[in-house]
């Protein structure tokens, strides 16, 4: 909005360059004489009605599609903030827009981005075109793929706490092992990530050379005051060069340019001068413009030139002002009409309806929606919302509709069967949905058949189910002091079964197991690192959706870390830019060979995201068709919450049992309470790993290890030998929209 403003000013000079002609200069005289005096009074209508229009239509924009998020209080921010050191961690804001400046300007904690005129000193912010991040979505790699990066290695910048304002985001914060901590007074959701360590008390600073920062200092005034000093010459020029030969200064400098030149080497006297005189010259002859007429043209305008060749029109007699003005007439009579006719065109044509069917749910146009459905068979409109309600997931409750494509299927004068693609968009991924419709005619309308709700019901009516719940109690005694020593909890002991360095689709990725062998649940963090022939450092990088960062006491999670690079940092990142790709990835500088690689993992004690209800049932290894296999089976929820988002692992597995691959998969609707969610999983074949180092690293907190990788896991499913492995497992966990 901020560039179109400023485009806009800079086309206001030629427009007011317009309405002068129409008014009052030749664009006026030409249409008298070509049209009429009654046309050039209609085309003076025209646009002044259409610039009233037109302005009103952009004062009242932000009342049909929102710029800007509902005024946010940012009193309970900041008193979050200043309790309990907060602010020794930085922060971000999700969905804020333009209200983060003010935000900013009331905190005393630092943040990772800032408002966009803010001095940015991190690669991630420095790199990229992106303003703010909590604008990524908006902003393809250089935005989301940024954004991935600080929740995925928040360690390395001390982010602990995010302000969200945007259920957009939520599924990627949750799954990147960020929990939600608590809902402020604002309705602003704060989301949390444990271990992560303060800020210094001195931060680090780069050393800027003397000479830019001079320059930072000086050259930007330094050329305004020249541009204005240019424009004004006309007004002090001569004073000053008065004053200087009243001071005697003028003959100084004549004198000491007859001393001077002479002694440049290989410089004749005066050939810069004459030089300068004579380019002055031509300059001056070619832009001087003659005092009786300010408007015409300057030489260099060489399009001018080329109008004039062309032979002035005569003005039209009064016969030809009347036919001209009808023929104007006419098309404009013709233009309307066709407009009129496309549009109801549109709303007849069943295409259309469906496309519209659609919009209308994306923006929540219910009624609309509802308007559209087939009035015979169509349920009421509080059945129509009920059953609306109860369809949740990652494409229905944070999906964005991106595309639809229909095509038809079947067609008759009253009936036609229609297939509609959709194509959404989510904080994780693309996802695709074919639907099959059918419509039927009724009073020359087009209108969509509903589909039939669900039947099937829960086999009980009343559910109960005993938990294991666990609480921290904190600071035990009620105090603003640090927390005691006696009330920090020890880490829970986390031991690594296995890992290895694979290489798959141009990606470098450590792969592994671990489990936590502690009496207390345990929130993860596993980080992996790079090494040369050297033992110098490559890269590091945190497993982010590659795992499950909440575990149980004694469950075990596969883990994959897929090192990347610092998003938008290369130049084939910018000619996405501005495209939204929640799968955004930029390659790690990778450029020397990979000798070794050590694995790094830490826990503390947590007491959120625990839920594990949701089970994998009938699972089963099946060709696909096209020469691979595929996992299907089914999910059931035993729980009393709905699972929102399953999130699916596959870990493959070699006969030796230790981890060869992970694969993640999100499902696309929710698995209600005491429900069946089928799902039909791709497998990845053994021939697309590429094994690089099998041995690397491990550290832990464990002693001694209590767990032997290769034991017997009954969980552990054989597959066929052509898939290239030994036996695969599949884990579960879930996100849960409302807790």
């Amino acid at each position: 909005d901020r560039f179109t403003f400023w485009a806009s000013i800079t086309q206001l000079p030629l427009m007011g360059e317009f309405s002068k002609s129409l008014f009052h200069g030749r664009l006026k005289r030409y249409t008298i004489e070509q049209f009429g005096r009654s046309t050039w009074r209609g085309v003076q209508i025209f646009f002044v009605v259409g610039f009233i229009v037109s302005s009103i239509w952009v004062a009242n924009l932000t009342r049909f599609r929102k710029f800007q998020p509902a005024p946010i209080d940012p009193d309970p921010i900041v008193e979050f903030m200043d309790k309990d050191q907060h602010w020794r961690w930085r922060y971000l804001t999700l969905g804020f827009g333009d209200q983060v400046a003010w935000l900013g300007a009331q905190m005393t904690a630092n943040s990772v981005d800032g408002n966009y005129h803010s001095a940015r000193r991190l690669p991630e912010m420095t790199t990229t075109p992106v303003e703010r991040l909590e604008g990524a979505k908006f902003r393809g790699i250089p935005g989301i793929g940024s954004l991935q990066q600080f929740l995925a290695v928040p360690d390395k910048y001390n982010l602990k706490f995010i302000f969200s304002n945007d259920q957009f985001y939520d599924p990627l914060l949750y799954f990147y092992g960020w929990h939600r901590l608590v809902r402020l007074g604002n309705g602003i959701m704060v989301w949390e990530r444990d271990g992560i360590p303060p800020l210094p008390e001195v931060l680090p600073r780069k050393e800027i050379p003397l000479y830019q920062r001079i320059m930072w200092g000086t050259v930007p005034m330094g050329a305004l005051m020249a541009g204005l000093l240019v424009l004004t010459h006309e007004f002090w020029a001569w004073r000053l060069a008065a004053l200087l030969e009243f001071l005697g200064v003028t003959g100084l400098i004549r004198r000491v340019d007859r001393w001077l030149v002479p002694r440049l080497p290989q410089t004749p006297r005066g050939l810069f001068y004459k030089s300068w005189a004579w380019l002055d010259e031509i300059m001056w002859n070619w832009s001087q413009l003659p005092r009786e007429d300010a408007n015409q043209l300057v030489k260099w305008q060489v399009w001018y030139d080329w109008l004039r060749a062309f032979p002035r029109p005569r003005p039209a007699p009064p016969t030809a002002h009347a036919v001209r003005a009808a023929i104007l007439l006419s098309i404009v009579f013709v233009s309307v009409v066709a407009l009129a006719v496309d549009v109801q065109r549109r709303v007849r044509d069943p295409i259309g309806q469906v496309e519209a069917y659609y919009d209308d749910l994306d923006f929540r146009r219910m009624q609309a929606a509802y308007d559209r459905l087939d009035p015979e068979s169509r349920p009421s409109f509080d059945q129509y919302l009920l059953e609306l309600s109860v369809l949740n997931g990652l494409v229905a409750s944070y999906g964005k509709l991106d595309s639809i494509r229909v095509s038809v299927v079947a067609e008759e004068e009253q009936r036609m069967v229609v297939d509609a693609e959709l194509t959404l968009v989510t904080a994780l991924s693309y996802y695709t949905d074919t639907n099959r419709l059918e419509l039927v005619k009724r009073d020359d309308t087009w209108y969509i058949v509903p589909e039939e709700g669900e039947l099937a019901i829960p086999p009980d009516q009343f559910y109960r189910r005993g938990t294991v719940a666990w609480h921290s109690a904190g600071r035990r005694r009620v105090t603003t002091e640090t927390t005691a020593f006696a009330d920090v909890l020890d880490r829970p002991e986390i031991q690594i079964l296995s890992s290895r360095l694979v290489y798959v689709d141009g990606r470098y990725h450590i792969v592994g197991e671990l489990i936590n062998i502690d009496v207390d649940p345990a929130d993860l963090t596993v980080r992996g690192i790079l090494f040369d022939n050297m033992g110098e450092e490559i890269t590091w990088y945190n497993a982010s959706l590659g795992i499950i960062h909440k575990l149980l006491p004694k469950e075990v999670t596969p883990f994959r870390i897929t090192f990347e690079g610092v998003a938008g940092a290369a130049i084939a990142d910018m000619n996405t830019a501005g495209e939204f790709d929640p799968a955004a990835f930029s390659p790690a500088p990778i450029d020397r060979e990979v000798a070794e690689f050590q694995v790094y993992s830490t826990a503390l004690v947590t007491t959120h995201d625990l839920n594990r209800d949701v089970t994998a049932q009938d699972i089963q290894v099946v060709a696909d068709g096209a020469g691979g296999y595929a996992l299907t089976g089914r999910l059931l929820n035993t729980g009393t919450q709905e699972a929102t988002i399953p999130h699916v692992f596959v870990t493959y597995y070699d006969e030796n049992d230790r981890v060869v691959w992970v694969d993640d998969y999100f499902l696309e609707g929710a698995v209600r309470t005491q429900r069946l969610q089928p799902f039909t999983l791709a497998l990845t074949p053994a021939t697309a790993v590429e094994l690089l180092l099998d041995e690397g690293g491990n550290y832990a907190n464990v002693l001694a290890n209590e767990i032997r990788f290769d034991a017997d896991w009954l969980e552990r499913l054989p597959v066929p030998p052509e898939l290239g492995y030994a036996s695969v497992r599949v884990s579960v966990h879930y996100f849960v929209l409302t807790q």
